[in-house]
């Protein structure tokens, strides 16, 4: 079979508009993925839909391929900041538990991180999967040759999405936040009432219960919120 200059130019295109995406989507962009099996994504990706997509100069695939490679790095962008609504609540529960002690490496953001914001980043990451998002990346990747204005568009998404996200992270921690707080504020007051009795030797304790318990009745709210963050970071990545 012979290629010629369009295909190979709609092959390099598609090889841009996926490579952004892997570079910077959820999951397949994490820092725990090496680098062999993200280049093999991008090129096994580009093989079966560059056929697909309209033929490219070579004169114009300068201006076509860094347009598309931008749009995928920033469309992947838009979705991981998304997910990253969860990574945000989990390491604020371990914050406001106590817990800011017990950091293990994550492999997903490549960094020492909080054991709660680990525990709600793989959630977030099979929620994600399980929703589909790695078909979504083969399809927004698939999707029709970006233009300026698409650009525009995904930019503010982008945008928002990123300012965004630490509030909505906010409001997914706050039932177990409002439990730390009270916990202490409570822990606070039996010291002040009786200085002789030693708080600080039952305050870790006393707010991991209170938390744990506030954690266990907050337990569907916290999956649904992951469950839509998973769905809107699938929105993002097929251009909603």
């Amino acid at each position: 079979m012979t290629l010629d200059e369009g295909q190979i130019g709609a092959f390099i295109v598609a090889s841009f508009r996926m490579g952004g995406l892997v570079l910077t989507a959820p999951v397949v962009g994490d820092g725990g993925v090496s680098s062999r099996a993200k280049l093999v994504l991008v090129f096994a990706v580009a093989f079966a839909i560059g056929s697909t997509r309209p033929e490219v100069s070579f004169a114009d695939l300068p201006v076509t391929g860094l347009l598309e490679l931008v749009v995928g790095l920033l469309t992947g962008l838009s979705a991981k900041f998304v997910v990253s609504r969860v990574a945000i609540a989990g390491q604020l529960i371990g914050l406001s538990l106590g817990l800011g002690f017990a950091s293990q490496y994550d492999p997903h953001a490549g960094e020492s991180a909080g054991t709660i914001r680990v525990l709600a980043t793989t959630l977030a990451s099979l929620a994600f999967v399980a929703s589909g998002g790695l078909e979504a990346i083969v399809r927004g990747a698939a999707a029709a040759p970006a233009t300026p204005s698409d650009l525009m568009a995904i930019g503010g998404h982008v945008l928002a999405d990123g300012v965004g996200a630490f509030g909505r992270g906010v409001a997914i921690a706050a039932p177990i936040m409002l439990a730390g707080i009270i916990g202490n504020l409570g822990l606070a007051v039996m010291n002040r009432a009786a200085p002789a009795m030693n708080v600080f030797s039952v305050a870790l304790p006393a707010v991991l219960v209170l938390g744990g318990l506030a954690m266990i009745g907050s337990s569907t709210g916290f999956a649904g919120a992951t469950l839509d963050a998973s769905r809107e970071a699938i929105e993002r990545l097929l251009g909603g």
